[in-house]
């Protein structure tokens, strides 16, 4: 039977031992400073690889890369940016800014341990051992144009006949590619671009005939009424609405294998024409 000094000091052990392990276990605290492979990784690997990492990237966004961090998806906006957690995306989608945008998608918001962590970890530098060197050259944090401001360029000192400013651009840059002008189009020939064009229509030859006669006599008018007809037309709605109806991914049909009809989809395909006219 072990005697009392040797008890003593086996329980003196085990105490140590097992706040040794607390201690390792614990969470990081507030004013400890966050340890990336111990506190971010293993959130990151939970929450966001399956979706946003080496194998597959939805949006673009790859959040297993410090560079591919910085650098954001198509939507073009950091997903972290070192020492501003507030202009962070990442930290925005999850909070549930916007229930569009949550993340990670179709679950409750991480733990708010986890969010603190993830704002602190960019609070303080966004530390990512190993991958600290790569990501200058690899990272640019200019905007894409899309995001950037309207910038109101200067009129090209040019002379010109017309007092529309476009035409001033266009001219500029024929000069500096050592272009002029097209040949003037006779009377059919322009018709049928400009009716093709506004109306995906041809002009008919009664139209064509009309037209020529006018312009002939009076080249302006003529041609500013032609535009004003086909642009009241019913079918300049139809051809330009179907650019917008094709980005939106419009169609009668469920497509697959059973395509199924959609009896009401013309409602919003008549909105979006009569939206045109």
């Amino acid at each position: 039977m072990p005697d009392l000094p040797t008890l003593k000091r086996r329980r003196l052990l085990v105490a140590a031992f097992v706040l040794a392990v607390i201690a390792n276990l614990r969470p990081a605290v507030a004013d400890e400073t966050v340890d990336f492979v111990r506190d971010i990784r293993p959130i990151l690997e939970e929450n966001c690889w399956h979706c946003h990492g080496s194998d597959e990237q939805e949006s673009g966004l790859r959040l297993d890369r410090r560079a591919a961090m910085l650098k954001g998806g198509d939507y073009g906006l950091a997903t972290v940016v070192p020492g501003d957690p507030e202009k962070s995306y990442l930290i925005e989608v999850i909070n549930h800014v916007d229930p569009d945008m949550a993340m990670p998608p179709d679950e409750d918001m991480l733990p708010e341990a986890q969010r603190d962590l993830l704002r602190r970890w960019i609070a303080e530098g966004a530390d990512w051992p190993g991958q600290m060197a790569d990501t200058a050259a690899d990272v640019t944090t200019e905007l894409p144009w899309s995001f950037k401001p309207f910038d109101r360029p200067p009129i090209p000192d040019v002379l010109t006949s017309s007092d529309n400013p476009i035409d001033a651009f266009l001219l500029s840059d024929l000069h500096k590619n050592k272009l002029g002008f097209s040949p003037l189009a006779d009377p059919a020939t322009l018709i049928r671009r400009v009716a093709v064009v506004l109306t995906g229509l041809p002009p008919t030859p009664e139209e064509v005939v009309e037209f020529s006669r006018a312009f002939v006599a009076s080249p302006e008018p003529a041609y500013a009424q032609l535009l004003d007809r086909l642009l009241a037309s019913p079918h300049f709605g139809e051809r330009w609405a179907q650019h917008w109806l094709d980005v939106i991914r419009w169609a009668e049909t469920n497509g697959s294998e059973s395509n199924m009809y959609r009896k009401n989809a013309w409602i919003y395909r008549d909105y979006v024409i009569r939206a045109f006219n």
